[in-house]
């Protein structure tokens, strides 16, 4: 399926809704970053089990680049939220930086989290969105913290430990 943005936001938007009880950012973008990835994971994810969250189960959702562009959103929402790191911005384009050389070496599929799930393409819209999901996530750590950012680097460190905390 084709990126299309319109499709995206819907996504986006479905996700934030679907916890807008949550008033904490972080909290919020947290459950709504593991319902899009639920969703692209047919159920598949161990956060949809922690918060208690149910998707469909669609078997294009792992092919659906406009789902995969509103997942990336999230997550790089989730991690700037959480840490107010705008270098969340060279993790973004480092992954799909790190895609396109390892699609060009023939290895995209290397880089599964899930062996069940394919690794999408690179593309220049999953940039844009993951780092619109960057700015959209500093405004919410500095509307928590008095308009502050937070510690340069510390999205790195994050995003190992939340990684290894999930596999």
């Amino acid at each position: 399926m084709a990126h299309d943005a319109t499709t995206t936001q819907k996504y986006i938007d479905d996700a934030l809704g679907r916890f807008l009880l949550f008033k904490d950012a972080v909290e919020r973008n947290e459950r709504a970053f593991a319902y899009l990835r639920g969703l692209r994971r047919r159920g598949d994810e161990p956060l949809l089990k922690r918060f208690g969250i149910a998707v469909i189960d669609d078997p294009k959702a792992p092919f659906d680049e406009s789902l995969a562009d509103a997942e990336h959103y999230m997550y790089a929402r989730f991690l700037t939220s959480s840490t107010g790191d705008p270098t969340v911005k060279a993790l973004v384009t480092g992954y799909e930086l790190k895609k396109y050389v390892d699609s060009k070496r023939g290895k995209l599929q290397d880089a599964r989290t899930n062996p069940r799930f394919p690794v999408l393409p690179p593309s220049q819209e999953s940039v844009r969105w993951g780092l619109k999901g960057v700015d959209d996530g500093l405004n919410d750590y500095k509307a928590a913290h008095n308009g502050q950012t937070g510690r340069i680097g510390s999205a790195i460190q994050a995003n190992q430990d939340w990684i290894r905390g999930q596999y």
